[in-house]
């Protein structure tokens, strides 16, 4: 990892941004945020660093603490015009430990369809240290569209554990997950809204809305 990161060091700076995201959960009430630094470089190679935060108990703003990081590392393999291929590794930090991701995407981007973006991506998230709850599946598909200052996509996500004791949703071993955004691009700063479907536990079949603001800004 040292040394993927000094390879990315040495490289020529193309792209920088910093993004911040608050998010709020309509039953369970909980409101969390966190700010990414992202880069990406000449040579194809990205990292990012994220650092979550929370109130205390969910509350807005109040009393903050730390809700884990993430970094991440990837790389873009541009296949041809239309099609490129992105390995990545997120890892993630919290009170648990820490949960490895490596992950495949491929994106498609028809030259025929002006702003159309399709990809899907496959991850692995990996807990060394737990038994039960080491290893969930995660499926992902998304569709992107871009005109003019405004870009709309919609996420679908499909989660599987490898064991039958790691419940994920209503006591059973799968999930799923729905996204859709709005970005609005303005010069070098981009708001956003998402709107998610997600589950409120891995022991019942309630869902809830996730609504998340963020803004963004590209240097």
């Amino acid at each position: 990892m040292l040394l993927s990161g000094g390879c990315l060091l040495s490289a020529n700076v193309l792209a920088t941004s910093v993004d911040f995201r608050h998010e709020y959960k309509s039953d369970t009430k909980q409101h969390a945020s966190r700010v990414k630094m992202a880069h990406t470089f000449e040579n194809n190679f990205s990292m990012a660093l994220e650092l979550k935060f929370k109130g205390e108990e969910g509350k807005f703003m109040e009393d903050l603490q730390s809700n884990g990081s993430e970094i991440d590392l990837g790389y873009r393999y541009k296949i041809n015009d239309e099609w490129a291929l992105i390995p990545g590794m997120p890892i993630e930090f919290g009170q648990s430990g820490a949960t490895y991701k490596p992950q495949l995407r491929l994106t498609y981007t028809p030259e025929k369809v002006k702003g159309l973006s399709l990809s899907g991506r496959y991850r692995l998230d990996v807990k060394p240290g737990e038994d039960i709850k080491k290893y969930r599946h995660r499926y992902t598909a998304n569709i992107g569209y871009k005109y003019q200052q405004w870009t709309f996509g919609l996420e679908g996500n499909y989660y599987y554990s490898d064991n039958s004791e790691y419940h994920l949703y209503n006591n059973g071993r799968t999930n799923y997950e729905n996204n859709f955004t709005i970005h609005y691009s303005m010069g070098s700063w981009t708001p956003w809204l998402e709107f998610g479907d997600v589950s409120v536990s891995d022991q019942s079949s309630q869902r809830e809305l996730r609504s998340r603001i963020g803004l963004r800004y590209n240097f």
